[in-house]
């Protein structure tokens, strides 16, 4: 307890120095000045979606921040060369709203031009949905499957619980924009992570123990599960959806926009099972999201898929899964990962350490590719930074046009 009271203590001081802003012999020379000149603090807070676990070269151990996510796409390309913009970029894997309210909130700096703030799966819990329903990290069955996804449902449709959490963080954030009203709060969605058109995918398990299908309780894709799962993530969106147009009808200037990407990732076929592939297909140009063993061009494919790397931080995405493998191991050490699916490091050791004051560390057991499974590749997160891209400049041609009348 002692350590996790020193982690939520000097989180705020670590994330406060987390501003980039490129030096001058650093900035592409190819990257045109900026279209968005009035952009002087850009910052990013959030969940692992918005860190971009996996997507790129890391910038960060602690929040898993990552190069090709969407907040530095902006920040170093789409936005454009801008010689004042600073980019926070607070976001950090694993946490709930209410983390973000607690550690991320607190290190915002104040007059914040533009916000991209990822919150809510979390709060939900769509990662136990994905271990019980999809891999089973920890044993399990359909029993488990059904009420964590009875959980998540019920997280949704209350209103005290995931409305009421990001609620809350978007009022904490108001006062951290800029004063005169013009500030913008960009709420990214999440993608649906399955194709339902066929049947294709209904004899595909990504189980991950051998010994759970001798058990009689692996979990097959189906596609009432993958329906099942596709409607989780669509009622996340709802509610993200209502959270920003009640914000918008508040009196405050500040103008907060909802960013849709799911229709782009399906219309492009991005989806896990989409109609005619055959799983698993972790290489599929097309594909946006991460299967245990994708090699994106320009990865080290030799660490990702031979070695397990470093220690994971409890708490995080990664950090629950390592968990979940360890948990299972002290129960049934003698299990292995079924074909295909990995190998497990069983000689490294299991236990949780805790001399960092950053927070406890769990040991990761499994290839290193596995700590970024279901999260968006860099080509998704370039769709979500387009998008915010885009909107940003339909904004300005929108105010241009209300000064333009008032003249």
């Amino acid at each position: 307890m002692l350590l996790y009271t020193l982690f939520l203590l000097t989180v705020p001081l670590v994330l406060s120095y987390t501003i980039h802003q490129l030096p001058l012999d650093q900035v592409d020379r190819d990257i045109p000045p900026s279209p968005f000149p009035w952009i002087h603090h850009f910052a990013s807070i959030g969940d692992s979606y918005s860190a971009g676990l996996g997507a790129g070269p890391r910038l960060d151990w602690h929040c898993s921040r990552y190069a090709d996510s969407h907040p530095n796409l902006l920040h170093t390309s789409l936005l454009g060369h801008h010689p004042a913009r600073t980019h926070q970029f607070l976001a950090c894997s694993g946490q709930t709203s209410a983390e973000i309210l607690a550690t991320q909130i607190p290190a915002l700096e104040e007059g914040v031009d533009v916000l991209t703030v990822s919150a809510g799966g979390n709060d939900v819990g769509l990662s136990p949905v994905l271990s019980s329903c999809v891999y089973q990290f920890y044993m399990g069955g359909e029993g488990e499957c059904r009420e964590a996804m009875g959980e998540a449902r019920a997280r949704i449709e209350d209103r005290s619980q995931l409305y009421g959490n990001v609620a809350g963080l978007l009022d904490a954030v108001r006062p951290k924009m800029r004063r005169d009203g013009r500030g913008v709060v960009y709420v990214t969605g999440y993608a649906t992570f399955f194709g339902e058109e066929d049947e294709g995918c209904d004899d595909v398990t990504w189980a991950v123990w051998r010994a759970v299908e001798r058990q009689g309780q692996k979990q097959y894709l189906t596609r009432r599960m993958r329906r099942e799962m596709n409607e989780l993530v669509k009622g996340v969106n709802g509610v993200l959806r209502r959270v920003v147009e009640d914000f918008n009808s508040e009196e405050g200037g500040t103008v907060a926009r909802f960013v849709d990407y799911d229709e782009r990732i399906a219309s492009s076929r991005g989806r896990f099972c989409e109609e005619g592939v055959q799983e698993p297909a972790p290489n599929r140009k097309e594909l946006a999201f991460y299967e245990w063993d994708t090699v994106d061009p320009g990865d080290n494919a030799t660490s990702l898929l031979h070695q397990t790397g470093e220690d994971v931080r409890r708490g995080s995405f990664e950090g629950g899964v390592a968990e979940l493998v360890g948990r299972t191991l002290e129960e049934h050490p003698e299990w292995e990962f079924d074909g295909g699916m990995g190998w497990v490091n069983k000689t490294k050791g299991r236990e949780v350490r805790g001399e960092d004051l950053l927070g406890d560390t769990v040991h990761w057991l499994l290839p290193d590719s596995w700590k970024r499974v279901f999260h968006l590749r860099p080509g998704a997160q370039g769709v979500v930074a387009r998008m915010v891209a885009e909107d940003l400049k339909e904004l300005g041609r929108e105010r241009r046009e209300v000064e333009q009348g008032e003249l």
